[in-house]
C-alpha cells in the first residue's frame, strides 16, 4: 500500500481537506493517506468551515485530531505533499535525505501553491477546496497502482 502524507501549517484546514479528498479519489486499499502540520496545535479538530465544505461534498473527517509532523512520519511516507514551497523547504530541513519524496500538492497544476484560507471568507475556503480537489485528481491520474492502472477511483472532470 502506498503511504501519502499531506502537510500544511496547522493541520486543521488544508491538509485535512486534502486527506479526505485524496481518500475519496483514490481506490480503496491502494493508498493510506494521513495529514500533519508543521506548527500544529496538537488535538485541534478540523476548522468548522473546512468541515462544512467536506460535508457539503459528501466527505467526512469526523475524528480528525491535528498532529505535529515528525521525522518518523516523513520516513514512513512514500509521498509527502505540501501546500506551499516554504513548507517544502521546512520539510527538507527536517529530513534532507527524503527530499525526493516531497512535492507540492499543486505540482501538476503549474506547481501552484495552495494558500491558507484560515481567517478568510467562506468563498476563499471554497476556492481552496476546489484547488485541493483539482490537485488531488491530477495526482491520482499520475499515480500507478500495482496493476499498472491509475489510482483514481473517480473520473476526471470533463
Amino acid at each position: 500500500m502506498y503511504r501519502v502524507l499531506i502537510v500544511c501549517v496547522g493541520n486543521i484546514c488544508r491538509s485535512p481537506m486534502a486527506e479526505a479528498i485524496l481518500r475519496a479519489h483514490w481506490r480503496a486499499g491502494e493508498a493510506h493517506v494521513r495529514s500533519a502540520g508543521l506548527a500544529a496545535r496538537v488535538g485541534d479538530g478540523v476548522h468548522p468551515m473546512a468541515a462544512e465544505l467536506l460535508n457539503e461534498n459528501g466527505l467526512r473527517l469526523d475524528h480528525h485530531s491535528a498532529r505535529q509532523i515528525d521525522l518518523r512520519m516523513l520516513a514512513e511516507a512514500d509521498l509527502v505533499l505540501a501546500m506551499e514551497n516554504r513548507q517544502l523547504r521546512a520539510l527538507a530541513a527536517i529530513a534532507p535525505p527524503l527530499r525526493a519524496r516531497m512535492h507540492l500538492l499543486g505540482r501538476w497544476a503549474g506547481s501552484r501553491e495552495i494558500r491558507d484560507p484560515c481567517g478568510r471568507s467562506r468563498e476563499e475556503f471554497a476556492r481552496t477546496f476546489d484547488l485541493i480537489d483539482a490537485s488531488a485528481r491530477a495526482w491520482c491520474q499520475r499515480m500507478p497502482m500495482n496493476s499498472g492502472s491509475r489510482m483514481c477511483a473517480v473520473p476526471a472532470h470533463s
